[in-house]
């Protein structure tokens, strides 16, 4: 069962990696276990999606004495295959570097003289290939480029060079290939702890493993972070603070977790983990209807109008009714101004308006004017745009038991007593809390 996932898990990133490729596909096989489990799949690959099997690249660099026997086998497999097989032998000249960079630089050649346009070489870097180069990176004092580490997909040549594995356990790999029965030739001079990566390898991994188990994984996420980091644009998503269209976010989820990360810190806001955070940006797309949300102490992050938007927290709403008075009049969820329009506005009645707040039923009706039919006060809110967290927080203005709706949103022109408010000279202006508000900075 384990096998077969691993199987599963290997080829979904392989089709992810060749979707809406059409140009030729190359695999680079040296004919060590990695590169020949890349070969079978990327062959099942094609097989399955009607394509030609892939062409398969091997040098021949002379460096050990299995050499030639690795020669032997990949062409044995490609021919077995029914793959095209090109077999090249290769000097390595070191010119002043060392034989692994030299080999390296000699591989790379081959490779881009036998990609043409539109073509593309997988090659089966794995997650450990990848967290060893940052470690290699990181003791070189490598910056943000270098720890970024192998790219998934760059130019080479003419074509494309894939690395569809990055994210992959070698687990995963050495699962398959015993599932496979593959037998591959090793390179002893993998044993050779002289050289940089084999002692990373032989010496100071079992160590670090034993300390950090599965540390590879979190050190590809890292590099994978870095690579994003330096593709997201310079400038700052929208305003701080300020709703964030979710159509200014990158595709892809862990794209998105950096830009809301990214938007979240320049807010000023402390940022949740990012497993946590990647939970909340994976409902962005959920239904219209649903309102995901995430509590960030003083704020809530919520999905809204296809808007990401900052709530700060705020005390529970007023229920108990309190006169309406002339001014500025806090209260929970912002600020409510009452003002003449004009010097000749009749005085305000005392105690016969009253305002109060709470969630209302969604099928109590209104009516804005004579003569006008009426609405609910669910449809009010959907057509004046008020979120749906702000409902509960809108003053609401009453006459005895008459409800008059909500002053500075939507208010009835008249009222028990004849004509409304506003119509006898009375302003009213709503300023709701958003996020920075007075509470919260």
């Amino acid at each position: 069962m384990a096998s077969e996932t691993a199987l599963e898990s290997l080829l979904s990133a392989l089709g992810v990696a060749l979707a809406h490729r059409s140009g030729p596909i190359w695999v680079g096989c040296s004919g060590g276990l990695d590169s020949l489990t890349l070969l079978h799949l990327t062959a099942q690959c094609c097989a399955e999606a009607g394509r030609s099997p892939p062409g398969v690249v091997h040098v021949h660099h002379g460096l050990h004495a299995q050499a030639d026997r690795a020669e032997a086998l990949v062409s044995a497999t490609a021919a077995a295959l029914g793959a095209p097989f090109q077999g090249v032998r290769v000097r390595v000249k070191r010119a002043g570097q060392g034989l692994e960079a030299a080999a390296r630089a000699a591989r790379y050649e081959v490779f881009e003289t036998v990609l043409g346009p539109g073509g593309c070489l997988l090659l089966a870097h794995h997650e450990q290939d990848q967290a060893e180069t940052v470690l290699l990176r990181l003791l070189r004092g490598a910056g943000p480029e270098g720890l970024a580490a192998m790219a998934p997909e760059r130019p080479l040549g003419a074509g494309q060079l894939l690395r569809p594995w990055l994210r992959q356990p070698r687990a995963r790999l050495e699962a398959v290939a015993a599932q496979l029965g593959l037998t591959p030739v090793d390179d002893p001079s993998n044993d050779d702890t002289r050289f940089d990566r084999n002692y990373l390898r032989q010496v100071v991994w079992p160590l670090l493993e034993s300390r950090w188990p599965g540390f590879p994984a979190r050190l590809a996420h890292s590099a994978a972070a870095l690579r994003r980091a330096q593709a997201a644009p310079s400038s700052p998503l929208g305003t701080a603070g300020a709703p964030l269209p979710l159509s200014a976010l990158p595709d892809g989820l862990e794209a998105q977790g950096d830009a809301v990360y990214q938007w979240l810190r320049a807010a000023g806001l402390a940022v949740p983990r990012r497993a946590r955070l990647l939970s909340f940006c994976a409902q962005l797309g959920a239904r219209d209807d649903a309102q995901p949300a995430m509590a960030l102490g003083e704020v809530t992050l919520r999905r809204w109008a296809q808007a990401l938007w900052l709530v700060p927290s705020e005390p529970p709403p007023l229920r108990a009714r309190q006169p309406l008075g002339v001014g500025s009049l806090p209260l929970p969820g912002g600020l409510l101004e009452v003002g003449r329009a004009a010097p000749e506005a009749a005085d305000l009645p005392p105690g016969s308006y009253t305002l109060c707040q709470g969630p209302l039923p969604g099928a109590t009706r209104l009516r804005l004017a004579p003569g006008r039919r009426t609405k609910t006060v669910k449809a009010l809110l959907q057509e004046a745009r008020i979120p749906p967290w702000e409902r509960p927080y809108l003053p609401q203005l009453w006459q005895g038991e008459q409800f008059l709706g909500w002053p500075g949103i939507a208010l009835a022109s008249f009222s028990a007593q004849g004509q409304g408010l506003e119509a006898q000279g009375w302003t009213f202006r709503w300023r709701p809390h958003r996020y920075p508000s007075p509470q919260t900075r």
